[in-house]
């Protein structure tokens, strides 16, 4: 329920260089571990083999979709890696987006500020995109992996119970 409270919240970046990546950063940590620590009190996880694996992988994809979810969004990585004053605007030219208006004039044009920041929008982006194809590639291995290891055990099964039913041939035929 706080993670979706946290999706509803309109961000609004403080448009200063001293306090946008703190800021940002607190939107991209704090519900990622507070998702993975949730998912470690679902599994109620304890210290043995199995616990490390569900640890590994089941524990952090939702700290993960968090992160694809914020870096897709793109407003909170370029309120991080933006470096002027200025205030958090609309701008409704294209696709609506908000970013950091300069206030003053400075050594580049508001123009060139407004490039890099949907620069930045886009950069967001893609490291969302690859984050997901990582993701779906992972979870592919991992469902992969772990069918063949059943169908491996299952074999193993198999064997074992046939070397059972022989031993138990021999004995009957010697008796």
């Amino acid at each position: 329920m706080g993670l979706e409270k946290l999706v509803e919240l309109e961000f609004e970046c403080p448009c200063s260089p001293t306090w946008n990546g703190l800021f940002s950063s607190a939107f991209f940590i704090i519900p990622a571990v507070m998702a993975f620590t949730l998912m470690l009190i679902i599994q109620g996880c304890r210290c043995d083999e199995w616990c490390r694996k569900t640890v590994s992988l089941s524990s952090f994809v939702p700290a993960i979709v968090w992160l694809i979810l914020l870096f897709l969004d793109g407003q909170y990585f370029a309120c991080a890696m933006t470096d002027w004053e200025g205030r958090f605007v609309l701008v409704d030219k294209a696709a609506p987006q908000k970013w950091c208006e300069p206030i003053s004039e400075g050594d580049v044009t508001p123009q060139e500020l407004m490039l890099r920041s949907q620069q930045l929008f886009v950069f967001s982006q893609v490291i969302g995109i690859i984050l997901l194809i990582f993701i779906c590639v992972g979870l592919i291995v991992y469902v992969i992996r772990e069918s063949c290891q059943q169908e491996v055990e299952m074999e193993d099964a198999d064997v074992a119970e046939l070397t059972v039913l022989r031993m138990s041939s021999l004995r009957t035929r010697t008796s």
